[in-house]
């Protein structure tokens, strides 16, 4: 059993380098990249949904004041009138309502934290992008073209019929002539 797994294991790793070698590299960096803005965008979906609903809590949260300033001046009314029953059930509503902004304004700082640290990973992200791109780039135009990279893989045009004949000619050629004595 130990042998087997063992002979799996070489043969598996054998196959990966095989995968590996056939890989060109500058296209696995360029699906990295493809892959990162990928990412970016959607940190960036990500990122316009958390400042819409930054935005939404900052609309509640405007609203709830409201609201607090109609009670008071309502509570201020009754108390002025006299009717407490009435005065009881809209302080039970101020209190509900200023714990309700409470946990909007908890959300909004939450959110808003979140958003600031998702923008500062975007920035991040996109400057490793660049500078990914920037020594891509810087790669590409140092490598000389008769590099492997480009000729292991057919970068060059293809061989033409009429280049196949002019070396069957001359391997004809120099087949044909008498082979010079040795001294």
């Amino acid at each position: 059993m130990t042998l087997l797994t063992r002979l799996t294991r070489l043969l598996k790793a054998d196959l990966h380098g095989l995968l590996e070698d056939l890989e060109e590299p500058v296209e696995v960096v360029k699906q990295a990249m493809r892959d990162m803005q990928e990412d970016i965008s959607r940190q960036e979906a990500a990122h316009a949904a958390l400042a819409a609903t930054l935005l939404r809590l900052q609309r509640e949260a405007q609203a709830l004041a409201g609201i607090l300033q109609d009670l008071e001046r309502q509570i201020d009314l009754c108390f002025t009138a006299g009717n407490e029953a009435l005065a009881r059930n809209l302080l039970r509503k101020r209190l509900e309502t200023t714990r309700r902004a409470q946990r909007v304004a908890t959300a909004q700082d939450d959110v808003r934290t979140q958003h600031e640290e998702l923008a500062a990973k975007i920035t991040a992200h996109k400057a490793q992008l660049a500078a990914i791109a920037q020594q891509l780039q810087t790669s590409l135009d140092t490598q000389p073209h008769g590099s492997p990279t480009h000729e292991a893989w057919g970068s060059h045009s293809p061989i033409t019929d009429d280049e196949i004949e002019i070396a069957f000619l001359e391997e004809q050629r120099r087949r044909s002539k008498p082979a010079e004595p040795r001294s």
